[in-house]
């Protein structure tokens, strides 16, 4: 009896054990989530590394970067000009290229890679390329060889309201007044043939306060005919203001500014003020007027730090007003000056690396200086030369398609600079062909 006690208890141990055993067992281990991979290496394929001429608003092309994991991938595009670019062109593309949509500047060496990302935020860069931008480009041929207007000279253009002007100017048939618009520089509407102010050469233009403004210029006038003029035609000068909201209705400031009657005279907006310089009237002036209002006008100097000249060219370009060439009654002009205020001058250069000239033109693009063709001692010119200070000159390629010219306008629009009109030197070929150069 006591065996089997003993044998029952030690047979409810084995149970109690194992059931222990059962009760402590824990589950198997899961595997554990897999690491995410970062794509894999590309390579650059366009702008191709070292490669020279490329446009101004490039297409880059790359390969595709695969992702080992199956995740989808886009990539970030980095372009300046430091070795590391670190400059967001474009974000989050899902393709392998894009197209730059701000111009990049001429003649200038830039940097550019891609960085890769998965849906997980892993990322794979590229190596670093380089290329260097292309220069002024000078179409083969003329946007149009003879536009609606007729062939002139002395004429004027600006850049307003989203198309590009041209107003007034002497053709063959004398001193003109009509104003021409165009959006495409091909096709040209008259606007108006009579604004209500004279025909007029060699009178300046500029946009200000959301409107076009005429000043100054010659034109001719009937006189009592005398022995010595036997035609009744005289030559005279202006003064008169004129400002228009739509190139259509003109309103005359002042028929008579406070600064004398002059033609060759230049104008520039500088913060609230418009300003106009030289100019000739039988003297040759170097004095500087401003106004706020077209109405009054202020004498800013009586006589600049540069010589009294007209048939110069001017501009605005870093803050500063530009005076540049002209003819000061004995020779042509080949220095340039600045101004901040209008007051006081500066010479940025007395002989810039371009050949003296009178009547050229200048132009501010792609944050340059551009001085286009002008009569100089040797006829006249087609040259191009730009400059990033004022005191360096640089030529473009010297090889340039349109004729030359000086007499012409040039105004900046559309992301071009265009060249109109003007002619060859001679009294009998004017120009009406229009140039867009990019």
């Amino acid at each position: 009896m006591r065996k089997m006690r003993i044998s029952l208890f030690g047979l409810m141990g084995i149970v109690l054990l194992s059931c222990s055993k059962s009760d402590d067992s824990t589950p198997p281990k899961e595997d554990p989530d897999p690491v995410n991979q970062a794509p894999a290496a590309f390579d650059l394929l366009t702008a191709p590394n070292g490669a020279a001429g490329v446009d101004v608003l490039p297409t880059l092309t790359w390969e595709t970067a695969t992702d080992p994991d199956g995740d989808a991938v886009s990539y970030d595009i980095f372009l300046d000009t430091t070795s590391d670019p670190s400059t967001l062109l474009s974000g989050a593309i899902g393709g392998t290229t894009v197209t730059g949509t701000e111009r990049l500047h001429f003649l200038t060496p830039y940097n550019w890679k891609v960085v890769a990302s998965d849906t997980e935020g892993a990322t794979t860069a590229s190596g670093v390329f380089g290329f260097t931008t292309r220069g002024l480009r000078v179409p083969a041929a003329a946007t149009t060889e003879a536009a609606a207007f007729s062939p002139k000279i002395a004429l004027s253009s600006v850049a307003f309201g989203d198309k590009l002007w041209v107003i007034g100017g002497r053709d063959a048939a004398g001193f003109q007044e009509e104003v021409w618009s165009t959006s495409d520089g091909a096709d040209w509407t008259l606007v108006t043939e009579e604004p209500g102010f004279l025909g007029r050469a060699s009178h300046t233009t500029a946009v200000f306060q959301d409107k076009v403004w005429v000043m100054g210029g010659t034109s001719i006038r009937e006189v009592p005919p005398t022995s010595e003029n036997p035609s009744g035609d005289e030559q005279y000068y202006m003064n008169d203001v004129w400002s228009s909201a739509n190139g259509v209705d003109w309103d005359e400031l002042t028929p008579e500014a406070a600064f004398a009657k002059r033609d060759g005279l230049t104008a520039a907006v500088l913060g609230d003020r418009l300003f106009i310089m030289g100019g000739y009237d039988g003297t040759y002036m170097n004095d500087v007027w401003s106004t706020t209002d077209g109405v009054l006008w202020e004498q800013t100097t009586a006589s600049a730090g540069f010589t009294a000249r007209s048939g110069h060219s001017t501009v605005v370009f870093d803050d500063k007003i530009w005076i540049i060439g002209g003819w000061d009654g004995t020779q042509r002009l080949n220095d340039v000056w600045y101004s901040t205020d209008g007051v006081t001058w500066t010479e940025a250069t007395g002989a810039a690396q371009f050949s003296a000239r009178v009547n050229p033109t200048t132009a501010v693009f792609d944050d340059k200086l551009w001085v286009i063709g002008g009569y100089a001692p040797s006829g006249a010119m087609n040259d191009i030369w730009y400059s990033t200070d004022g005191v360096t000159w640089e030529q473009t390629s010297g090889d340039e398609t349109f004729p030359v010219r000086g007499d012409h306008t040039t105004a900046v629009y559309d992301d071009k600079i265009w060249v109109i009109g003007g002619n060859d030197g001679s009294l009998n070929q004017k120009y009406n062909d229009v140039w867009a150069l990019d």
